[in-house]
């Protein structure tokens, strides 16, 4: 939902760095593979619970990967390759950051009685479940011809802000365990229900005339 107002923020600022590295000879995909190696190295962090580290690696990684279709955009070469590959590795890192929650052993079931017998690891699944399945939906909306741009609560811009600041109000708070379970369920019903938005959306406007 706020994915449009942040990407337009966020290629007013950094437009200009794009340009420089672009005249400097980075080209988009080198800067797609780099955000996969800091999304490896902040998973690993994240695992061991150096929180700092893999907000700071984290958000970096973040950066990296808006700057890839910033410099193409700026050096005029986007290509269909280009995409492709940014929009599959996306999928990877999101794949190594949950999966480092879901391995650990350090986040704890939600302080609620009744969800007690969810384990944070559980919540961990769901919440990359969403992640996925939220990209999916759109991409097999648009090869069938329906627009999904801007549809549903959260996307993948929105998905990184909310756990990385939750990760940092978390060690802040000495509280870690528990405000990463908090946001992590909250990611995990968000995401699914933006997956409902989008399979809704599709089913009412897709044409089978």
């Amino acid at each position: 939902m706020l994915s449009k107002t942040l990407k337009n923020a966020a290629g007013k600022l950094f437009n200009p760095l794009a340009k420089g590295l672009g005249k400097i000879g980075i080209k988009p995909n080198h800067i797609t593979f780099t955000g996969v190696i800091l999304t490896m190295y902040a998973a690993v962090e994240l695992y061991n619970q150096n929180i700092y580290y893999a907000f700071f690696i984290g958000m970096v990684a973040s950066l990296f990967d808006g700057v890839d279709g910033l410099v193409a955009r700026a050096t005029k070469t986007t290509s269909i390759r280009g995409g492709y590959l940014d929009a599959t590795l996306d999928r990877y890192a999101d794949c190594i950051a949950f999966s480092a929650l879901i391995l650990c052993d350090w986040i704890n079931p939600l302080p609620i009685e009744s969800l007690e017998f969810i384990s944070g690891q559980m919540w961990a699944m769901a919440a990359m479940i969403g992640a996925f399945q939220t990209s999916y939906c759109r991409a097999a909306a648009e090869r069938l011809g329906v627009s999904q741009e801007g549809i549903g609560l959260i996307e993948r811009p929105e998905r990184w802000f909310i756990l990385g600041m939750g990760l940092l109000i978390g060690e802040l708070m000495n509280e870690v365990e528990t405000i990463i379970t908090i946001v992590i369920a909250i990611l995990a019903v968000l995401g699914n229900l933006t997956a409902f938005q989008r399979m809704n959306h599709f089913w009412n406007e897709a044409n089978d005339e």
